[in-house]
């Protein structure tokens, strides 16, 4: 069979990248045996990358397939002919990679001279032969919402503000008639309208700043003021640690010996180290040793286990008996509780924590966690927690090695200890990107999407032990960031997931 791949091109894919519908599915016709013989027009048409033609040629490969290219001769079956092929691509990718540092010179020079170079436009202006334009009612409304941030007492009460205003994002039609924008204003571009240097007549440049070439709408004054209060209110911030207690675990951990532990610190080279340590105070101290944990460590351990046991589907099926549609409402709770605990903020972490009753005993030779079982289906439910509490706790596993050391004794965590892999925190927050995505892609059905928050909302579909090993630093050491991103498509089948990311 003479099969030539005649699906029409799909624009504003890069030949640098195998994530492309067409390539996505010639690769499937090829492993399902479909395909005979592949030609192109020239090599670059397949990719442009070196790395990515190698593994494609071993798809083709292993499929007994052969690759022809009408305008240059050359045969993958002998070594000349593979040398030949490298070669080209070589060049190809050379070519890519200059046009794009082209393109980058090009528009840090543009912004050097203060052009707009395109992307969102700012609410307050248009866009006229590629020039910024101020739109006189829209100019109003950032006027608006600069001089309301000076007179109410934070962000927060300024989005709320504006909500109850009705003032919205800045509404756009796309190209392909979508619209874009229009939806009430949150934190993150809230922020971002507010320190962005295009409404002084400015123009950012990574972490540079270029007189623009378009009129300003808000005066320095009012810029800079706005400015000051946005230090002073990260100062604050920051002062104030980001919630009631700098340890998120005071009051719920104990050692051994029934004695509390609490927060304690020291101060080595200007740096300061949070550590839990057991009380020095009543007749237990003489007979049983102090214990002392890295209090990052621990929280870090005891929030992953906690996540990683909300993220098993069979575990949450399991709490009680209901019927189907409130186990899948309890599944999609324990994600969004699971989100909390992995992104949220430390007085939120501190408050799921304490509603789920986590209690910590310290021993000597382990860490015995436990939250409430009541408690945690009141909060997937919906129903308040307090003071439910019929004595049946989940056990949750924190693996520690004992290690002692003079009179102390110091337990080490799994993910400290010298054999043992380190969490990837790049993984970890890729993770939780993913997880971020995917509501946003739930929440914001009909709203247009770009391609690459589609591309890691895939990640938040892995298989509950996969995630719980990413969590624990337990994944193959060749799983990283990269691969995940890179893989054409990953399986929804659990199994298949494992076998394609070295699992099994």
């Amino acid at each position: 069979m003479d099969a030539r791949d005649r699906r029409n091109p799909h624009g504003g894919f890069s030949g640098g990248s195998m994530e492309r519908p067409a390539l996505v599915r010639l690769l499937a016709d090829v492993q399902a045996g479909k395909i005979d013989i592949v030609i192109v027009y020239k090599v670059d048409r397949l990719t442009r990358s070196l790395n990515d033609f190698a593994r494609i040629v071993d798809v083709f490969d292993a499929a007994g397939v052969s690759f022809v290219s009408v305008t240059q001769q050359f045969n993958t079956t002998t070594s000349m002919g593979r040398l030949t092929l490298n070669v080209l691509l070589s060049f190809a990718q050379f070519e890519r990679e200059v046009i794009a540092e082209r393109v980058r010179d090009k528009i840090a020079q543009s912004k050097a001279k203060g052009m707009w170079m395109g992307g969102p436009v700012p609410l307050g202006y248009d866009v006229i032969d590629r020039k910024l334009v101020p739109n006189a009612a829209e100019g109003a409304t950032v006027v608006h919402i600069f001089q309301s941030y000076l007179a109410l007492p934070s962000v927060m009460a300024l989005m709320e503000q504006l909500k109850a205003d009705g003032v919205v994002t800045k509404k756009q039609v796309m190209r392909d008639g979508s619209i874009r924008g229009g939806l009430p204003f949150v934190r993150g571009p809230l922020y971002h309208l507010l320190s962005n240097p295009i409404y002084i007549g400015q123009i950012r440049h990574r972490d540079r700043i270029h007189e623009g070439q378009h009129t300003a709408i808000i005066d320095r004054d009012l810029w800079e003021a706005v400015q000051a209060k946005r230090r002073s209110a990260i100062g604050s911030r920051r002062d104030r640690g980001n919630g009631g207690h700098a340890s998120l675990l005071t009051g719920m951990i104990r050692d051994h010996a029934d004695r509390p532990m609490s927060p304690s610190h020291a101060v080595k080279s200007g740096r300061r180290y949070r550590y839990y340590v057991s009380s020095t105070t009543g007749p237990a101290i003489e007979q049983s040793p102090c214990l002392r944990l890295p209090a990052p460590q621990l929280e870090e351990s005891v929030i992953n286990a906690i996540a990683g046991h909300l993220a098993n589907a069979h575990t949450i099926a399991g709490l009680a008996q209901v019927d189907a549609r409130m186990i899948q409402q309890r599944i999609h709770a324990a994600d969004a509780l699971r989100s909390i605990l992995s992104a949220g903020r430390k007085k939120d972490v501190r408050e799921a924590l304490q509603a789920m009753n986590l209690l910590l005993e310290v021993r000597i030779d382990g860490i015995a966690a436990s939250i409430s079982r009541r408690r945690l289906v009141a909060m997937l439910d919906g129903v308040a927690p307090d003071n439910m509490d019929d004595g049946v706790r989940i056990s949750i596993d924190i693996p520690t090695v004992p290690d002692q050391r003079g009179h102390n004794l110091k337990l080490v965590l799994a993910s400290e200890g010298a054999g043992q892999r380190k969490v990837d925190r790049d993984l970890v927050a890729l993770l939780r990107k993913a997880e971020a995505a995917r509501q946003q892609l739930f929440t914001q059905a009909h709203a247009a999407h770009d391609r690459s928050t589609e591309r890691i909302a895939r990640l938040a579909f892995l298989a509950p032990d996969i995630v719980t090993a990413i969590l624990d630093g337990r994944q193959p050491s060749e799983l990283t960031c990269r691969k995940l991103m890179k893989m054409a498509a990953i399986p929804m089948d659990w199994k298949a997931q494992r076998e394609a990311l070295g699992f099994d």
